[in-house]
């Protein structure tokens, strides 16, 4: 069984960090030599500061899955999924949790037109209850001044949906993943439990 713990570290660069040990081992030191070496100042997603509520719940949603590409690092200094999001292929059992690799996702694939499409517009996961709150913005067209106006009032929300409808199935499209390592590292599921629960428990674990 492998050990995953959260520790603070000073940079190559001189300033303190948080990063992912994997057996007393910063993870940035698994990819050294690789075709995309990790920096040993990203920014780890369980417990960064979204300065978005939409890209915090996006994070919490994730996080609440036992089988994806989870995003685990990305740049301090645009936590919103835009930047560089490093992805752990991450499989939980009934006793354990499997990291399979460690891979970057690659933003080229990524429309900003088809992001728009699948915000507040996209009905097809709409629940009854978003039928009721939503129905007069889901008839907007996209880029009409009045869905400007309503994603203006209503940013998290729309951002939020954007995440779940088109970045989530585009983090788990196999294309759209540059694998940079081959791990199979197994954790014990209670205490990766307890170390995600201690991260940003406030919005970590509320519903």
């Amino acid at each position: 069984m492998n050990t995953l713990e959260i520790k603070t570290i000073t940079t190559s660069k001189g300033y303190k960090n948080e990063v992912f040990l994997i057996d007393k081992k910063p993870l940035h030191e698994y990819l050294c030599g690789t075709d995309s070496d990790l920096s040993d100042g990203l920014a780890i997603t369980w417990n960064g500061e979204f300065e978005n509520d939409g890209d915090a719940r996006f994070m919490r949603f994730l996080l609440q899955k036992d089988k994806l590409n989870l995003p685990i690092l990305s740049c301090p200094e645009d936590m919103d999924f835009s930047c560089v999001v490093i992805v752990a292929d991450m499989e939980k059992t009934e006793n354990t949790v499997i990291w399979k690799r460690i891979g970057r996702v690659n933003h080229s694939v990524e429309s900003h037109n088809e992001q728009k499409e699948h915000g507040i517009v996209f009905v097809d996961t709409f629940s009854d209850k978003d039928w009721i709150t939503y129905k007069d913005a889901a008839f907007l067209e996209v880029d009409s001044y009045e869905w400007r106006e309503w994603i203006s009032a209503n940013w998290s929300e729309e951002l939020y949906r954007r995440h779940i409808n088109y970045t989530y199935p585009c983090y788990q499209t196999e294309e759209n993943i540059d694998w940079l390592f081959y791990c199979n590292w197994c954790f014990d599921r209670e205490e990766y439990e307890k170390l995600v629960a201690s991260c940003r428990p406030h919005w970590i674990m509320d519903k």
